[in-house]
């Protein structure tokens, strides 16, 4: 298997979840409140995601096993020949546009490219486009299929400090599903949970299995339910199949439709 054509499709994880804050349109039924809190989801998913798709392609380079300067990064040996330390360049952009700073570890047990390998990443003072990352991921259940892979990822003590001084706390626990093709799949399952930038606790489970594409920058399809504070849920759908960046959420009988950002 191509491990290099493997991870750039996990580059398709920067558009999940990503609600914009437009509530003028939202009823009494679905509140300001309720698109803030899915906008700190978002937020964090995002920057947590970023992290698992660095540290993929960092481990699929082989430079990095020979402790070479890569673009933007440069990995350095530890004491433990499982672990390799990843420092960037904080003046750096990123051949995806995005600048990042600070350090995390990256400590590994298996062979790997193979069904028992797995990974965690710890941060010191890591951040990516002035967000902030501390605790730990942990990525495993590394699984192979016909036309594609799969894997399990775990956001453990997650914080996320962001641009505007506020702060989320995340934990996550997410099956993707890669199906390799002339058009890459991705399949999401799982939950997360946390306390949003207002101070909101919230757990969030995903219903339909989330799909994304390549080709596109959102989600098509696929839903989430979403509880913030023990309230009534909150479903957010992201339709049929179109390639747009439209997605629903409603409350009881009441629903709206809102743009993706």
């Amino acid at each position: 298997m191509n491990t290099g054509r493997v991870w750039l499709c996990a580059l398709f994880l920067a558009g999940f979840w990503a609600c914009s804050d437009d509530s003028e349109n939202i009823n009494e039924e679905v509140t300001t409140e309720d698109v803030a809190n899915v906008t700190s989801i978002d937020e964090a998913t995002i920057t947590f995601s970023d992290a698992v798709t660095i540290s993929n392609q960092i481990l699929d380079d082989e430079g990095v096993m020979n402790g070479r300067t890569q673009e933007c990064y440069t990995v350095s040996e530890t004491q433990n020949e499982n672990q390799r330390l990843v420092t960037f360049e904080s003046t750096c952009e990123g051949f995806d546009g995005k600048f990042r700073s600070g350090s995390f570890l990256i400590e590994w047990e298996g062979s790997f490219q193979t069904e028992d390998f797995s990974y965690t990443l710890t941060f010191d003072g890591y951040e990516v486009n002035d967000y902030g990352l501390a605790g730990s991921i942990t990525v495993s259940n590394l699984t192979y299929k016909e036309n594609g892979f799969g894997f399990n990822v775990e956001v453990n003590d997650g914080v996320v400090n962001c641009p505007d001084g506020k702060q989320i706390n995340y934990e996550q626990d997410f099956d993707y599903d890669f199906t390799l093709g002339e058009i890459t799949e991705l399949r999401i399952t799982g939950s997360s949970s946390g306390m949003g930038k207002e101070g909101i606790s919230y757990v969030a489970n995903i219903k339909e299995a989330i799909l994304i594409v390549s080709g596109c920058d959102y989600a098509v399809s696929g839903s989430f339910d979403a509880t913030f504070n023990g309230r009534p849920v909150v479903q957010v759908s992201y339709g049929d199949g179109s390639c747009d960046n439209k997605a629903n959420a409603s409350r009881g009988d009441h629903s709206i439709t809102f743009e993706l950002d």
